[in-house]
């Protein structure tokens, strides 16, 4: 994903007022601050949106959490280079996630650059990483963690293991 500065305020927004859409309630720096970016000193622009998603009397039973990071591409745009699309849903016990980060890393380790997380029961996996597709954005992001909060938890058991180790392999 490419983009200028100017499309990424734009983005940022469009991706909060999605989570909104869907009933998380972001949770905003309590000094009234607006959303914004980060820049670290590299020129790596990120941002990070945290919210709950408010079902029944318990206003904290499942938590969303989505980060990303865009490095500067030397024409005036930036490209996505780590994204973390999380659900934490303690009502049901599991933890949903979509990674790209360290990429050189899990290139190496794995020969991917993109893996997914499935604790159930939170804290418990079988696997420390497992096989995934990419992201395509934030959209694309809160759509899969939304369409796993709506379904029956997931069964981890289904995913395919990048572990080397064929003792923690599913």
């Amino acid at each position: 994903m490419r983009i200028d500065e100017r499309h990424l305020d734009v983005y940022l927004t469009g991706v909060a007022e999605l989570l909104e859409r869907y009933g998380v309630g972001l949770r905003l720096p309590s000094d009234g601050e607006d959303l914004e970016l980060l820049e670290d000193d590299e020129g790596v622009l990120s941002f990070e949106l945290l919210g709950d998603l408010q079902d029944g009397p318990d206003p904290t039973r499942a938590t969303v959490v989505v980060r990303e990071a865009f490095s500067p591409a030397g024409d005036g745009t930036w490209i996505r280079s780590r994204y973390e699309y999380e659900l934490l849903d303690r009502a049901r016990d599991y933890r949903r996630a979509f990674h790209l980060h360290f990429p050189e890393w899990f290139e190496s380790a794995y020969m991917v650059v993109v893996h997914e997380h499935c604790e159930r029961p939170v804290g418990h996996s079988d696997c420390d990483h497992y096989e995934g597709s990419p992201v395509r954005d934030a959209y694309a992001g809160i759509e899969a963690l939304l369409r796993t909060w709506t379904a029956d938890p997931p069964d981890c058991s289904a995913l395919r293991c990048l572990d080397p180790d064929p003792a923690r392999r599913t």
